[in-house]
């Protein structure tokens, strides 16, 4: 299991990445909330855990946008803002979930278990907006429509889905592809290019997105630089 803790008090942050580690869950760290959006564009998590009061977009802005984006994503405040007032407040901007501080370790861990078993998706569908993929019965459907696609064409978009919404770079989607095979470049290209033909259909929202100098990503069509290639 993987999380985002967005928190500035970088004592605090070291202490529960240490025991979050000896309970097998990894972590990732922001010490604001643009950075906290910044690793949320780049990587899946499968709990995003919160300060309230932080620099640069406070938690509750944080909490918003990533709902936006990402909403099947739990959020679990910890805060020392732990009022009726303030707790009705996170939850209206989408919280699942609110620790007060001080708080004890182990009924931390055990919140952010609970909140990804409870949110967990079924992990033979994806949807990610319109597109609908059934992984048993290999079944690829866009605003209403199935598509046929090459069996490397599915495979590319496989590896995309599992790292969703985050990036995975041209290597990588190589790799999962045709593994050791030599394949030069322009044969990705051609494939991937040929994948968004299939996937970014016209008149509807681009969602495999390339990511200039990082890879390839499936996301939904915000704050994406993007291009064919």
């Amino acid at each position: 299991m993987i999380v985002l803790l967005a928190e500035d008090e970088s004592d605090l942050a070291e202490l529960i990445i240490e025991y979050l580690a000896d309970e097998q869950i990894d972590c990732d760290y922001a010490r604001d909330g643009q950075m906290a959006m910044s690793l949320l564009e780049q990587n899946a998590y499968e709990v995003l855990i919160l300060d309230v009061m932080m620099p640069r977009l406070n938690g509750l802005e944080v909490c918003q946008a990533a709902k936006r984006y990402y909403p099947q994503m739990p959020v679990l405040f910890l805060t020392a803002q732990d009022s009726l007032d303030d707790k009705l407040t996170g939850f209206a901007k989408g919280a699942d979930d609110y620790l007060a501080k001080p708080f004890d370790f182990p009924e931390l861990a055990a919140r952010i278990r609970a909140l990804a078993n409870r949110y967990r998706p079924n992990t033979a569908v994806f949807q990610l907006e319109d597109l609908h993929v059934d992984l048993e019965q290999r079944i690829v459907i866009r605003n209403g429509h199935q598509i046929q696609l090459s069996s490397i064409l599915w495979e590319l978009l496989i590896r995309l889905m599992r790292q969703s919404p985050g990036v995975v770079s041209r290597s990588e989607l190589q790799n999962a592809v045709w593994g050791d095979r030599e394949v030069s470049d322009a044969v990705l290209k051609t494939q991937l290019y040929r994948l968004r033909q299939q996937i970014n259909l016209e008149n509807l929202p681009p969602l495999i997105h390339t990511i200039k100098g990082a890879g390839v990503a499936l996301r939904s069509n915000h704050r994406s630089q993007t291009h064919e290639g």
